[in-house]
């Protein structure tokens, strides 16, 4: 590993569904799909445009873990063709339904 490497936690890699909210805790029409986790923050793609600095809550559905609901911020952006990636640190993780509970 380089000494320029500035990743803290292991990625994990995920396929689903990450669903954003809007400030009043209302699913928002439009959601990103989780690429990969680690314990301090996600990447995901979506079409949606999004600024460096943007904060969002979120839910992921994990199925090791159960449904995480989030807060974080963007930490970096790339356009992509026909999408967008983004970075996010978290600012807090709550465990909102344990695996294997419905």
């Amino acid at each position: 590993m380089s000494p320029d490497y500035k990743r803290r936690a292991r990625r994990d890699r995920h396929d689903s569904v990450l669903e954003i909210f809007d400030s009043s805790g209302k699913l928002i029409p439009w959601s990103g799909r989780l690429i990969n986790f680690s314990m301090s923050g996600a990447c995901f793609a979506a079409r949606q445009v999004l600024a460096k600095g943007d904060r969002l809550s979120a839910r992921l559905r994990l199925l090791n873990k159960g449904a995480l609901d989030i807060s974080a911020h963007v930490v970096w952006c790339r356009k992509k063709e026909n999408t967008n990636l983004y970075g996010i640190q978290f600012d807090s993780v709550k465990n909102a339904r344990p695996a294997g509970e419905p």
